[in-house]
């Protein structure tokens, strides 16, 4: 059955409350439908305990929750759940991973990042290269944000630890060719580390299939889980070998005055207390956004996409950044000459219509000041938008141009 976006709205709180909004910023964070706010509820008023290891029925009763949305992740993903544990954020799950590796054992000591990266990837790898005095090479993009894959091949080298390039970009939705890239990485023995943040909740693939070793997502994009918590999955060699740099709490099984060891994969992946209320909330949303797969979210995903690049393409006060197709979800530009209206602008003004869109340097300042150095206004796509949606916001476009430009 084709998916009604006037039906999906209803399963939003925020549209009760503001009924005309046009929401363009699920690239940053998506909406949460009704269904993950009544899980973390639940959770808060029937169990509320979080530690995963009391015997008494409250402790059992958190500990099942994670586990069971560990395996609904696990079925989402096409994976073994062994295999995909909760995190506090990406740019802590990043450092964790970074500070465990033997950099000196393994006789590596460069990390190389794509130009492309956002700040809670590429700003976490450069904290710990400054801490563990290693080398950082940078993989460049053309003016469309394209990967340069020769460049891939040129910068590594057997000193090349880990790799770290995006699925798809923030700012502009290019798509990188994370297979291609694997291929490359692998063949010198070094990690991939991929962050899938902007594209895990659309694939028609299961993400396991781009041969990366660890995929990094944020439950709040693209999943439409609550803020707060991130996911890693990681594969089952490196998985088990690997000791993270970040412990405590369920990540150890043992410790003594000076000694500890690790737990198994993958409570020795999730230090401290990890969010269930989130967790909760995430596992009602996988539910809801597997629904809509069901139902063809991605014949509708496109059918919007298509109307944008068709609409964005016809103004002519208006450059669009990347290369949009059918298949982009994140669209970048700006208004006026060479972007002579403030991106900031743009969006203030769309606002007052109760449009809203992103607007600046959105995390990723390496990929965006090369394309504009004041920014760029970034409109994001997901299941509540609709063609109507996207008219408005086009026509709020054609309304600046013509009284402001």
């Amino acid at each position: 059955m084709p998916i009604n976006p006037d039906d999906v709205k209803k399963e939003f709180s925020i549209y009760d409350n503001y009924p005309d909004l046009a929401y363009f910023d699920s690239a940053s964070t998506t909406l949460v439908p009704k269904t993950a706010i009544d899980a973390m509820t639940t959770f808060l008023t029937s169990t509320v305990v979080s530690s995963r290891r009391g015997a008494y029925k409250l402790a059992v009763n958190g500990s099942a929750v994670v586990e069971d949305v560990r395996a609904k992740l696990a079925t989402f993903l096409n994976t073994d759940k062994e295999q995909v544990s909760f995190q506090k954020s990406i740019p802590s799950a990043v450092a964790s991973f970074v500070y465990g590796i033997d950099w000196k054992k393994e006789q590596r000591n460069k990390i190389i990042i794509s130009q492309s990266e956002e700040h809670s990837v590429l700003v976490a790898l450069l904290r710990a290269a400054q801490v563990l005095n290693l080398q950082v090479e940078t993989i460049p993009v053309d003016k469309n944000g394209i990967l340069d894959v020769e460049a891939v091949k040129d910068t590594i080298d057997e000193k090349t630890g880990l790799v770290a390039v995006g699925h798809v970009t923030v700012g502009i939705g290019v798509s990188n060719p994370i297979e291609e890239v694997a291929k490359i990485v692998h063949e010198n023995e070094s990690l991939l580390m991929t962050d899938i943040s902007r594209s895990v909740a659309f694939l028609d693939t299961p993400p396991t299939s781009l041969k990366a070793d660890i995929l990094l997502f944020s439950g709040n994009i693209g999943l439409m889980g609550p803020p707060g918590l991130s996911v890693q999955w990681i594969t089952k060699a490196l998985g088990t070998k690997h000791i993270p740099g970040i412990v405590g709490g369920s990540s150890v099984a043992n410790v003594e005055k000076t000694s500890f060891e690790s737990s198994f994969q993958p409570d020795k992946f999730e230090s401290g207390t990890i969010n269930i209320p989130a967790i909760a909330g995430l596992g009602a949303a996988i539910d809801y956004l597997s629904n809509l797969h069901q139902n063809d979210i991605h014949s509708h995903m496109r059918m919007l996409s298509r109307h944008m690049v068709d609409r964005l393409n016809d103004m002519k006060c208006l450059t669009v950044y990347g290369t949009p197709t059918d298949r982009t979800t994140i669209f970048g530009f700006n208004l006026g000459h060479n972007g002579s209206m403030s991106c900031h602008d743009v969006a203030l003004f769309l606002d007052e219509s109760n449009i809203a869109v992103r607007s600046g340097l959105v995390c990723a300042h390496p990929l965006i000041r090369p394309i504009s150095p004041e920014g760029i206004v970034q409109a994001s796509l997901h299941v509540y938008n609709s063609l109507e949606a996207v008219d408005r916001l086009i026509d709020g476009l054609h309304l600046i141009c013509e009284h402001l430009l």
